[in-house]
């Protein structure tokens, strides 16, 4: 009875807490409930658990292992999940940038007519390129080399997942580091936004892998190679996420400071690390001096001169700005009352509760949250400790900003699976009626995960319903973007020749998502989106474009409705 019990509220619990449907429910219930009664059999569970040690201990072929998994597992499922198309602002602004670079230069100059191509997060003066750091999109750059930028995501994933194998083989036993590191491929490298978008949290969570890797080694045994490794870590933290990502690589450049004063190590240890360090400084002074003209000035800080956003400090005073278009204004109005919501110290408090829990969803959720009953005892680990403090940084300095994405923490990955790693090693000793209670519930961990996003991607293929409510921001169900733009392209494209799509203004004031999206060389584009201005505005937009062929889009119908300009009725 105890064990039936157990077994419903199991079940109840997690599908409270992640919206499954009562299929789900039912199914991590049944793990639990296994688990509990320690159905396992003794033997199977022993000697996989040998073959799982001995493949753990030949460390390279470990961390080549959790790599293939990684491609081939989401290259497996590309039938039933299929290339993304981007569709959220922050996807295009990157994909601006990855264009650009591909262009073989770092900006594009002002269009003349630039008031109608003004977006979220892209800037038009002095030049026009995206407001982001230029990490993600340069690593889309060399997926749309390779032939499409979907491509340098699916490896850096991949990559990302077998970085973390190989830190955590540096700070942990093996057999836990190498769970860690499939952990991360289903987590991360098979139905998350990570994998299946465009606008990052691979780059910096490589980035941070590397460097925490490094340091262990770089300390027991110092090499010029690995200290480049550690500093080309630090650098791709700094190109993605450059302000929650000091919480990692401050810590890490302090401890192989301090260990070379306190001659742990050789003096000269750091020296490659900063060498590659400054380069990369360098390289955005001249990043930023392209775009904005000012090394010192980067194309976030035009962003929120012109626009008012990013607002990514409570204590950020954003500036009154009152935006031509009225869908940018919309946005402006909406980040405006997110920012003015954490003014007080309730509201912040209320704000971080919420931001805190989406991170908690993305990285742990119920079935990796089990373990971490034995945080005590990892905190007693002195080595450990470092992890959990990094971790716990990185955490605090994403609750700091005004608006928050489970990427911002992206530079902390291997930390987080590093002490839930250890978390698994301590619980491991757990028996229950002289079961290995602590292993099975090792085991069960990955099966939870793997049903949760096995049910979901059989779900949405047979267009049956699932309960929870899908975002853009999810580990395990990311929904497709609203394909009416990919289909009027589609349209477009097939007719041949040259287009110019004039977009109504979307009278939703709840609908941020936007339309106007061009490549880095707009003159140059098979198909032009612009925004209505107006009949005065539209004639010089109209007469700039002769030649093209010219359309009116009006996306609020369902599907969005597309005539030819002339015959529009204004």
């Amino acid at each position: 009875m105890l064990e039936f019990v157990l077994f419903v509220i199991s079940g109840a619990a997690y599908g409270f807490y992640f919206d499954l449907n009562p299929l789900e429910s039912v199914l991590v219930g049944m793990v639990l409930l296994c688990v509990f009664r320690g159905w396992a059999p003794r033997s199977s569970l022993t000697g996989a658990w040998r073959l799982w040690v001995r493949l753990a201990y030949r460390r390279k072929t470990a961390v080549a292992a959790v790599f293939l998994l990684g491609m081939v597992g989401r290259g497996a499922l590309l039938v039933w999940l299929p290339v993304p198309r981007p569709a959220i602002a922050d996807e295009f602004s990157h994909l601006l940038v990855a264009d650009t670079l591909t262009h073989g230069r770092l900006t594009n100059p002002t269009h003349p007519e630039w008031e109608h191509f003004e977006s979220i997060h892209i800037i038009q003066k002095p030049t026009y390129n995206s407001d982001y750091f230029p990490g993600q999109g340069a690593l889309l750059a060399l997926g749309e080399l390779a032939g499409h930028p979907w491509i340098a995501v699916l490896v850096v994933c991949a990559a990302m997942s077998a970085a973390v194998c190989w830190m955590l083989q540096a700070w942990v036993a093996p057999s836990w580091a190498l769970l860690a590191g499939v952990l991360a491929v289903l987590r991360f490298g098979i139905a998350s936004y990570w994998i299946n978008g465009y606008y990052g949290g691979e780059l910096a969570a490589l980035g941070g892998a590397l460097a925490l890797g490094a340091l262990p080694r770089l300390l027991k045994k110092p090499s010029v190679a690995m200290s480049v490794l550690l500093g080309v870590g630090v650098v791709l933290i700094g190109y993605t996420r450059a302000f929650e990502g000091l919480a990692v690589s401050v810590p890490v450049l302090a401890w192989l400071a301090i260990a070379a004063l306190k001659k742990q190590s050789p003096l000269w240890t750091p020296l490659p690390a900063l060498a590659v360090i400054i380069a990369g400084i360098a390289g955005l002074l001249v990043y930023s001096r392209a775009v904005t003209g000012d090394p010192l000035r980067p194309p976030y800080a035009v962003n929120q001169a012109t626009y008012g956003w990013p607002m990514t400090l409570p204590w950020f005073h954003p500036p009154e700005v009152h935006l031509r278009h009225v869908e940018l204004q919309r946005y402006y109005d909406y980040e405006r009352s997110v920012h003015d919501s954490s003014s007080t110290l309730l509201g912040e408090l209320k704000l971080s509760t919420a931001k805190a829990q989406g991170i908690w969803r993305f990285y742990f959720g119920p079935a990796l949250t089990i373990p971490l009953v034995m945080l005590p005892a990892v905190w007693r680990s002195r080595r450990v400790r470092m992890l959990a403090v990094c971790g716990g940084l990185t955490v605090l300095a994403s609750l700091i900003e005004t608006g928050t994405s489970p990427h911002y923490a992206a530079a902390a990955t291997g930390c987080f699976l590093g002490v839930l790693a250890e978390c698994f090693r301590r619980l491991r000793r757990v028996r229950r009626a002289g079961r290995p209670a602590g292993l099975q519930l090792a085991v069960a961990a990955p099966l939870i995960v793997m049903l949760i996003v096995g049910v979901r991607i059989g779900l949405e293929n047979f267009g049956l319903l699932y309960t929870q409510a899908t975002n853009f921001q999810s580990w395990c169900c990311v929904p497709e973007g609203n394909p009416n733009k990919a289909r009027v392209t589609g349209m477009l494209e097939a007719k041949g020749g040259r287009h110019l799509v004039i977009v109504k203004p979307k009278t939703d004031p709840n609908n941020l998502f936007q339309w106007i999206y061009n490549a880095a060389d707009i003159d140059d584009s098979a198909v032009v989106w612009a925004r209505d201005m107006g009949a005065e505005k539209n004639r010089a937009l109209v007469e700039y474009f002769r030649g093209r062929q010219i359309w009116l889009l009006d996306p609020n119908v369902e599907p969005a409705s597309i005539v030819p300009f002339s015959q529009a009725d204004r």
